[in-house]
């Protein structure tokens, strides 16, 4: 009797250790190129400029902002061109700089622009999002060049983001919140992130004006604060010091936490090596006195790098309410790497894709399908990107 019991223990003991190594295993989903639009693989990528958003429709339709070209492109699900919306111009339907593409709960295409969000509904002969229907003017002083998502949340309401101030520690920007017919009903704070760096470095050439110094206000591989707006109208904020990612209600409430366990990896010698020189290269063009120059902080101006990586590249809130943290992966990467989580906080998988996308615009994220921007690595040049389920390990 007391055998058996014994033997049922051990039994009972190695079934509950079985199931809690299934439990810790991490889930790898693969994705595989499903098509891109790139120099020599796409008779529309020598016609792309600044892409600056993208969106899915659900019949697997993809559209793409491109700021300076002012229309958005049209993609079929295998890829192929249809024709695009919009041109420039003022007049309904047209563009001066699209960006920030979304998809509403609704089912129709808002796109914002310098002055105002224009919304498409399906064309009764193709069903895409073509066909104008009306525009509603944004918020005053709008951040009209930035290609953050605009969001929805689940009562759809849309939420327009406003981050152009000039020094980010002080206060970080808001979302605007609009109902689809373009009411103004409220705004969400993003809270400041003491220590972060001012939003951009600028240099004064004389009485009247200066320029932007692109890449100057902060070093390659510091952390740097990230957010998104949830489908429950909550955020995602976290400061990029530490693995640790907050959601927040309107009050700032902490509502949960995302987090892994994070070893700090070093940074490849060579990668570290290339962007100390390129950095260099950045300041010495500065033709004029430091007095001159704004939002440089110390790190950058004595070229003072990490030795390891952030905890994290950036954060997303996908339509389905899950968060996508991306992760840095070594030598720059040919590949991008996201830990996914539930909406209750619960990791949930790894996701790998085998390209290189853009940090920005918001990429549009599932567990099925992946739209993005890339980057040329020869050329700069903005490409799109689509990625499919490959394989799970």
């Amino acid at each position: 009797m007391h055998q058996r019991s014994h033997l049922s223990t051990i039994a009972l003991a190695t079934l509950l250790s079985a199931r809690l190594a299934s439990a810790q295993a991490v889930d790898t989903v693969r994705m595989t190129l499903r098509w891109e639009v790139s120099e020599g693989k796409h008779p529309t990528a020598d016609s792309l400029g600044r892409l600056s958003g993208v969106a899915l429709d659900r019949a697997g339709v993809v559209y793409v902002s491109d700021l300076s070209d002012a229309r958005v492109w049209v993609f079929d699900a295998a890829g192929r061109s249809l024709p695009a919306i919009g041109r420039k111009g003022r007049g309904p339907g047209e563009f001066g700089s699209p960006t920030g593409i979304a998809i509403g709960p609704d089912g129709r295409l808002y796109v914002r622009d310098a002055a105002r969000v224009s919304r498409f509904v399906p064309d009764p002969s193709t069903g895409r999002l073509t066909r104008y229907e009306e525009s509603f003017r944004g918020p005053a002083m709008a951040d009209w060049q930035s290609t953050l998502a605009t969001r929805f949340d689940s009562a759809g309401r849309l939420y327009y983001p406003s981050f152009n101030s000039m020094d980010r520690t002080a206060r970080t920007g808001w979302f605007r919140i609009y109902t689809p017919a373009g009411i103004l009903l409220d705004s969400l704070e993003v809270p400041s992130f003491p220590g972060a760096p001012s939003n951009t470095a600028w240099v004064r050439l004389d009485a009247t004006g200066g320029r932007m110094l692109s890449g100057l206000n902060h070093v390659p591989f510091a952390p740097l604060p990230v957010w998104d707006v949830t489908p429950r109208g909550t955020l995602i904020v976290g400061d990029g010091k530490e693995y640790l990612l907050r959601e927040t209600g309107s009050a700032g409430n902490v509502l949960r936490e995302y987090r892994r366990a994070h070893a700090p990896e070093r940074i490849p010698a060579r990668e570290r090596r290339d962007s100390l020189a390129a950095l260099r290269l950045r300041l010495d063009s500065i033709a004029a006195p430091w007095s001159h120059v704004g939002g440089v902080p110390p790190d950058v101006r004595a070229a003072r790098l990490p030795d390891v990586y952030p905890a994290y590249m950036a954060a997303y809130a996908a339509e389905d309410g899950r968060v996508w943290v991306r992760r840095w992966v070594p030598d720059g990467g040919a590949r991008t790497v996201f830990d996914v989580f539930a909406p209750d906080g619960r990791f949930v998988a790894v996701v790998e894709l085998p390209r290189n996308i853009a940090t920005y615009p918001t990429p549009v994220l599932s567990l099925d399908d992946i739209v993005a921007v890339g980057i040329d690595g020869e050329t700069g040049a903005h490409v799109i990107l689509r990625f499919a389920v490959a394989r799970r390990r």
